[in-house]
C-alpha cells in the first residue's frame, strides 16, 4: 500500500506515461532542496556533535554513490549512449576541481564541515567567505536539480530514489556547513540567507531545465545529467568521504553501505528498471 501511495502521489515511476509540468519541476526542486537551509540553520544555531556529523556524512557518501549509479549515469547512458555520458562525467569532475581550486584561492576549502572551517584560517572578509561557500554548494546542486527538470519532460528518469537521495544528502551537508560558517564568524542571519539563496537557485534550475531543454536532443540532456554525476563523484571523493573518515575511521564503510542500501532498496521497489 505504501508503494502504491508513493507511486500515485509522487508520480516518480519510470513507467508513468504522462509527462510532468513546469510546476512539477518547480515543486520537486523545492522539495529536494528546501531541507538544506533548514539543516544549515540548525547546524549554526545548535551545537552539533562532530561525531554525529561524521556519521551523517559517511551515510551521505553511500547515498550519493547510489544516486550516481541508479539515477544519473545509468539514465544518461540510456538516453544518449556512452559518449555523452563519459564526456559529461569527465566535464563534471573537471568543473568541480576547477571551482574547488577557485574556492581555495578565495581562502576556503570546499568541504562542508566544521573541521574544514577551523583548519582553513581564512583571512578573507565575511562577504568573500560567503561567496566562496555559495560557489561550492552550487557546483553539485545546480546540475542535480537540472536533472530533476529534465526527467519530468518524459517522466521516465526522476524516481523516488533521486528525490529522497538528494534530501538525505543535503541534510548532513547543511548541518556541517552551517556549523562551519558559524565557527568561522558568520552571523546566523547571513548563514540563513546564504543557504536560502542556494535552495532558491537549485529549485529554479529545475524549472529552467524543464522549460529550456524540452526540445533539446537526448544527447544534450544525457550530457547534463552525467555532468551532475561528475560533480557528485568529485564531491564524494574530495570532500564527503575524507571528512566522514575523520570521525568514523574504518566504520565509514559500514555507514556508507547503509546509505547505499537505503537508496538501492528504494530504487528497486519504487522505480524498478
Amino acid at each position: 500500500m505504501l508503494v502504491n501511495f508513493a507511486n500515485h502521489f509522487l508520480v516518480l515511476s519510470e513507467n508513468a506515461l504522462v509527462p510532468g509540468t513546469a510546476l512539477d519541476a518547480l515543486f520537486w526542486g523545492f522539495i529536494a532542496y528546501s531541507t538544506q537551509p533548514i539543516a544549515a540553520f540548525c547546524g549554526a544555531r545548535f551545537d552539533i556533535n562532530t561525531k554525529f556529523t561524521s556519521i551523517s556524512l559517511a551515510f551521505t557518501s553511500g547515498v550519493l554513490i547510489a544516486l550516481l549509479s541508479y539515477d544519473l549515469l545509468d539514465v544518461a547512458f540510456e538516453m544518449g549512449g556512452v559518449y555523452p555520458t563519459l564526456i559529461g562525467l569527465i566535464t563534471g569532475i573537471l568543473l568541480y576541481i576547477f571551482l574547488n581550486r577557485l574556492v581555495v584561492n578565495l581562502g576556503v576549502r570546499l568541504a562542508h564541515s566544521p573541521s574544514s572551517s577551523e583548519s582553513g584560517k581564512c583571512n578573507c572578509k565575511e562577504k568573500k567567505l560567503s561567496s566562496a561557500l555559495i560557489v561550492g554548494a552550487l557546483i553539485d546542486g545546480i546540475p542535480e536539480s537540472a536533472s530533476i527538470g529534465i526527467s519530468l519532460l518524459e517522466n521516465r528518469i526522476v524516481s523516488a530514489s533521486i528525490i529522497v537521495g538528494i534530501i538525505l544528502a543535503n541534510i548532513p551537508e547543511g548541518l556541517a556547513s552551517g556549523a562551519g560558517l558559524r565557527k568561522s564568524g558568520s552571523s546566523l542571519k547571513n548563514i540563513t540567507i546564504i543557504w536560502l539563496t542556494v535552495a532558491f537557485v537549485c529549485t529554479f534550475s529545475s524549472l529552467c531545465a524543464y522549460v529550456f531543454l524540452s526540445g533539446a536532443p537526448l544527447f544534450v540532456q544525457a550530457f547534463i545529467i552525467s555532468l551532475a554525476g561528475g560533480g557528485v563523484m568529485a564531491m564524494i571523493l574530495q570532500s564527503v568521504v575524507p571528512e566522514a573518515y575523520k570521525g568514523t575511521h574504518e566504520y565509514v564503510s559500514i555507514f556508507g553501505a547503509l546509505g547505499y542500501s537505503s537508496i538501492f532498496i528504494l530504487a528497486k521497489i519504487i522505480s524498478p528498471h
